[in-house]
């Protein structure tokens, strides 16, 4: 069980900040184009315009979910709209599919300006793997559509009046052509439809006003109407009544009634069936977008699919600002379990094959920074390599106005809460030296206690700035000579030792100070000003807490979006105005 696996460096963040970075990312357009350009597809043979629409508002929302280590699951309203190019009236001329697709998205790492960031990458999501929980739009068979199909195809025909071998045949549609003559009749009635089924096929049955004029061989003139079925046939992205194709169903063919009736009006009625014909198969196409479910969830996971494989977007640019500290290979890992993602920073040992995941400890808080023992271990002993260069050699002097003594041995130890009976975790500093004291064998002593990290935060509204302090706890010394010198010695003891911990605080602080916060003024190294594209970032790291694993520090994020936001525009006075 480890803070920082295999790794210097671990930053957790919240699936919160996450969801944050993600929503500004969508607002991004290089990375995420809300309206792609016009798209053609062949549908059931039939070529129809695809246009892809993105959202991300507050009445379709986009999210996220931790899938599993390597993936999260998105949720993104998408819009389709099929457009059927020669439907024959505008409003039958699309549909809008509104949807919600789930996709997965894996944790990666890319290079940008020669430096990897870690983000996430579609590249490689399929229609299989894209989910489909919320459709809307789906398209119902509606006579009344075709019914609007057959008043447009109307009025784009040609002609209304056809004549053979001295008869002639009009046909009307209300008052939508005011050329004829004669006019409609009284009422003028429309052109209608309505849906049946026989057997297992749907049909549209139509009516059609006409009138008729015959000279040849007999003399006839009278109103009337035509009556036919057409099938309704549906495919996989339209909807078509075929207008030239008279049903093979002989109860289904075509009929023309006259309001003059008798054997005279049945024989012209059979005498015109011929002319008209030829005139119904004009009003194709009838047709329109058409999706059953299934079909309409295809179509949205293939689109899907192809909007997203080429996408990725980051997460996390690690720049740390200090020429002296490199941050490099940033490997995620997402903790499911606590809705935690965990970013390890400059591996130490192995390869990408031996890495596993940390475990957990950003707590409740949305941030939280850890800096492995290794590190730690590390800045220690730099701390007392130059503090006490000599120490390396066996010996090292140290004077003081109180007294003189040689240090021997000196370690510090990062300890967890509890242990050297310390509720707080600390660094445990433990030693030995010979103090010289005049007049009296030099006494050797040894001296333990724990220093505690203290990290000073200043925090407004635009800044956030820390700086470490190592505070003194309580120290033991102890003696190998007689009892009956202790009152004297203790003092002198007391204050060498005193000299040897403070400068030891005041290094260690120092190191860490530097590995981890920089100068005061600067932002903490690991956690970066921004994320590349997508957000500006400012991380306030709270506290600092010790443990045998390394150092934990809490804190908290902001972010914003990077470039001009909302808020630079209303503190400017420049929002737009009606």
């Amino acid at each position: 069980m480890s803070n920082t696996s295999n790794f210097d460096y671990c930053v957790q963040f919240a699936i919160s900040m996450v969801r944050e970075v993600f929503h500004l990312a969508l607002k991004n357009e290089a990375m995420f184009p809300h309206n792609l350009a016009p798209i053609t597809r062949n549908l059931s043979g039939q070529n129809v315009t695809v246009l892809v629409r993105l959202l991300d508002d507050q009445t379709a929302s986009a999210d996220l979910a931790f899938q599993d280590e390597k993936h999260m699951l998105f949720d993104l309203p998408i819009e389709i709209t099929v457009q059927v190019p020669d439907s024959p009236d505008p409003s039958l001329a699309q549909i809008v599919l509104a949807a919600t697709v789930q996709a997965p998205g894996a944790l990666a790492t890319w290079p940008v300006d020669g430096q990897d960031q870690l983000g996430i990458d579609f590249a490689g999501v399929t229609a299989a793997q894209i989910a489909v929980p919320t459709l809307t739009g789906l398209p119902v068979l509606d006579s009344g559509r075709f019914t609007a199909a057959l008043h447009t195809r109307y009025v784009a025909l040609p002609s209304h009046v056809f004549s053979a071998a001295g008869n002639t045949l009009r046909i009307y549609d209300g008052n939508r052509d005011a050329t004829l003559n004669p006019a409609n009749k009284p009422g003028n009635p429309e052109i209608t439809g309505a849906l049946e089924t026989h057997a297992t096929k749907q049909f549209l049955k139509v009516t059609l006003p006409l009138h008729a004029t015959v000279t040849n061989p007999i003399g006839f003139v009278s109103y009337g109407v035509a009556t036919f079925w057409r099938e309704v046939v549906l495919g996989n992205g339209t909807v078509e009544v075929k207008m030239a194709q008279e049903p093979v169903d002989p109860t289904l063919a075509t009929t023309i009634t006259f309001d003059t009736s008798g054997p005279v009006a049945t024989a012209v009625a059979n005498a015109l069936k011929p002319l008209l014909l030829p005139r119904l198969a004009e009003f194709a196409p009838v047709k329109e977008p058409w999706f059953d479910e299934a079909a309409a969830r295809a179509l949205l996971q293939s689109e899907a699919a192809s909007y997203l494989a080429p996408r990725r977007f980051p997460l996390y640019t690690p720049q740390s600002g200090d020429p002296a500290v490199t941050l490099a290979t940033p490997v995620g890992f997402l903790l499911v379990a606590s809705q935690t993602l965990a970013i390890l920073m400059n591996r130490r040992t192995g390869t990408a094959a031996d890495d596993v995941a940390p475990d957990n400890f950003r707590g409740a808080n949305t941030l939280a920074l850890a800096l492995s023992r290794a590190v730690l271990d590390e800045n220690i002993a730099s701390a007392i390599a130059e503090e006490f260069p000599d120490l390396a050699g066996g010996a090292q002097e140290i004077s003081t106005d109180e007294g003189d003594a040689t240090l021997t041995s000196l370690s510090v130890t990062p300890s967890n809460p509890g242990d050297h009976d310390t509720a707080e975790g600390h660094l445990w500093v433990s030693g030995e030296a010979e103090v010289h004291i005049d007049c009296w064998p030099d006494p050797d002593v040894s001296f333990d206690g724990p220093i505690f990290l203290r990290l000073d935060v200043v925090e407004t509204d635009t800044e956030c700035s820390a700086t470490f302090r190592a505070e003194m706890g309580e120290f033991d010394a102890g003696q190998s000579c007689c009892d009956v010198f202790v009152d004297l010695i203790i003092p002198i003891v007391g204050w060498i030792m005193l000299a040897v911990v403070e400068s030891m605080i005041d290094r260690v602080g120092g190191e860490l100070a530097e590995e981890i916060a920089g100068q005061q003024e600067r932002k903490m190294s690991p956690i970066p000003s921004f994320v590349m594209g997508v957000a500006e970032v400012q991380a306030c790291l709270l506290s600092c807490q010790t443990s045998a694993q390394g150092l934990v520090l809490p804190g908290k994020l902001r972010l914003r979006r990077e470039g001009t936001s909302f808020e630079d525009l209303q503190e400017s006075g420049d929002l737009p105005r009606p």
